[in-house]
């Protein structure tokens, strides 16, 4: 099989890298044939370019496929007040226009309908209140939904959600002047919240949303005609995962117990290698101990304890150490002599090794000459 050959040719400074790239022939050869590098950077761009349209078309059918499931169910509330008469439909598209150049989004204003028509069953009243409700919801900082259910409530003569919103309006007056009052204060809130940055900002992102929708409408038939087609199979998929994790139970269970001997196995192991280890310590530290102890001691056979000069053969210490007397076992000797005669000193020495069990071979060895 021939091999995989990567061949580049650079000349030039870094400006000139364009020109000393093609002027390589576009550098490529996979299996013995040659790829443009130009046409393999144009296929990864259109690759890329592919993945991030689709998953933008998927996003975008996706918002289009919420859209139309809330006009769905708005459409089934109006039919479900008695409000859905002839033209309706309308009535909404309307509502929802003015919404949007009061920085309103489709969804908060069909959320605001639902409960106003609820309350009214009218289609119309419930368009009209819309408008108060959209004053109200910027006056008191609040969302649409939650202005529009207060209002429908003040609508039905419970104004205690109304009032919470705006205070200052009179308790117990009828739920027309109520109604009234808070229009008045609030009158020109939305329009002047569109007017602001903020308010123009949220509805260049509303229509920006807008058109995303209106592109994933055109899939929207295309979704419809899929996903029915998959969810048979999706479930014939979950049926066969259910037919097959009896069998696969087992097979777990195998696996899982195996895993604890093995883990069981692993933490013995593991403690008879700590003994071992900790044996060994002691050993090597029992031999060091030893080695010290060795080369404490004193292995010449002719020395005394204390410095106290030759002693033959270990005699005269074993014995002295044995009868514990000698001046405690024979390290210490102390001769009185009332003068510096040398022969009184030999004669204490014979003395003092006849007590000790000898000496007389180190006692002999001296030079009386010398003294």
């Amino acid at each position: 099989m021939p091999g995989v050959g990567i061949s580049v040719g650079i000349t030039g400074d870094a400006s000139g890298l364009k020109g000393a790239l093609d002027d390589a022939g576009g550098g490529l050869e996979v299996f013995g044939h040659k790829i443009n590098t130009t046409a393999v950077a144009g296929v990864a761009a259109l690759a890329g370019g592919a993945a991030i349209a689709v998953s933008a078309i998927a996003d975008m059918t996706s918002a289009a496929a919420e859209d139309r499931a809330e006009q769905e169910k708005l459409n089934a509330v109006y039919v479900a007040a008695g409000a859905a008469t002839t033209g309706y439909t309308e009535t909404i598209d309307a509502a929802i226009e003015a919404g949007a150049a009061k920085a309103f989004s489709d969804s908060e204003v069909r959320a605001g309908l639902q409960s106003l028509v609820v309350a009214t069953g009218d289609a119309a009243k419930a368009n009209e209140l819309l408008g108060p409700a959209m004053d109200i919801a910027r006056f008191a900082g609040v969302d649409l939904e939650t202005a529009s259910k207060a209002l429908a409530k003040a609508h039905d003569g419970n104004d205690a959600a109304l009032r919470k919103l705006i205070p200052g309006l009179e308790k117990g007056a009828t739920s027309a002047d109520t109604i009234a009052a808070a229009t008045a204060l609030a009158t020109g809130q939305a329009d002047l919240y569109a007017k602001s940055s903020e308010g123009m900002g949220k509805q260049s992102s509303d229509a920006f949303a807008e058109i995303g929708e209106t592109i994933g409408a055109a899939f929207l038939p295309v979704m419809d005609a899929i996903v029915p087609a998959l969810i048979p199979i999706l479930k014939l998929l979950g049926e066969l995962i259910k037919e097959l994790l009896p069998l696969l139970t087992p097979v777990i269970h195998v696996i899982v117990e195996a895993l604890k001997i093995f883990i069981g196995v692993l933490t013995t192991l593991i403690g008879i290698i700590k003994e071992v280890v900790k044996w060994i310590s002691d050993m090597v530290q029992r031999v060091q101990d030893a080695a010290n102890f060795i080369g404490s001691v004193d292995l010449n056979p002719f020395s005394l304890p204390g410095g106290g000069g030759e002693a033959p053969a270990g005699r005269a210490r074993g014995r002295g150490a044995r009868s514990g007397g000698g001046g405690g076992g024979a390290a210490n000797v102390t001769i009185n002599v009332q003068s510096a005669d040398p022969q009184q000193v030999v004669r204490a020495l014979r003395r003092w090794a006849g007590a000790n069990g000898g000496g007389a071979p180190l006692l002999r060895s001296l030079d009386r000459t010398a003294w």
